[in-house]
This record gives C-alpha cells, structure tokens and sequence, in this order.
C-alpha cells in the first residue's frame, strides 16, 4: 500500500485562504442588505365603548414596559363609541391609531373590530353580560 502526502505549503495554504476571505468579502458587498423588521407591538380592538371598556382600554394604554397601541373600536351605539375615542385620545394619543374607517358601529361590529387584529393581539371584551355569548370563538 502506498501512502500518498499531501504536499500544500503553509504558504500557499495561507494565499488560498487569502483569496476566498477577499472573493466572499465581495460578494457579501454586492449582496443587499434586507432585514425583516419585527413589529412587537400589541395591538388592541376595543369591543364595548361604555364606562368598563373605556376603563379597561385606559389601563391598557397606560402600561409602560412594552409598545401596545389601540387599532379599532366598536360599539352598538355612536355617541358611545364618539365619547371613549374622544376621552382615549386626550390622554393616549401616541397610542392610538383608529382612525374612521376603523371605528365599527351596530351589532356585527365587533367582528370587523376583530378582523383588525393579528394572531397574538387583544381584543377587549367590555359589552354588557347579555351580549358576551355571541362572541364565537376563534382558533
């Protein structure tokens, strides 16, 4: 059996590796640098613009550890709806972002509210005891 040696030199060991660090550096340059941006943001739908809800909605917002932000709002009846935007907004505004066409009136209203939301967001459910059985929930 003969025995084969492999006779590289240090040297040229050292310029190879020296010229495939120098051709991935330019490849790495020619390539565009694209991160996807995660937005960790919780996202909230306000269902039920009464007293509780507008309650509940204020604790949220007012959380200070994490980046949480109003989306949606809906309600059966407007001048509800009207007076929680008004009074979420006077004392939220950077964390607010419901703007007319997601602000939801009448009883399917708080689907479209829902709709809103992604997988891991919250919906808040602050409508009368009498209603609640009409969520259907969603897997």
């Amino acid at each position: 059996m003969t025995e084969t040696k492999d006779t590289t030199s240090r040297r040229a060991f050292l310029s190879d590796a020296g010229r495939i660090a120098g051709a991935s550096t330019l490849a790495g340059l020619a390539l565009p640098y694209m991160h996807a941006a995660e937005d960790h943001t919780i996202q909230l739908a306000l269902i039920g613009c009464g007293g509780r809800g507008t309650g509940a909605t204020e604790n949220a917002l007012g959380i200070q550890n994490g980046p949480i932000k109003l989306v949606a709002m809906a309600d059966v009846f407007p001048q509800k709806l009207s007076d929680s935007h008004g009074s979420l907004r006077h004392r939220f505004a950077s964390k607010m972002d419901v703007p007319q066409e997601r602000q939801f009136i009448g009883f399917d209203a708080y689907r479209k509210a829902m709709d809103c939301l992604k997988p891991g967001d919250v919906a808040i459910l602050a409508t009368p005891p009498a209603f609640r059985c009409a969520f259907p929930l969603r897997h």
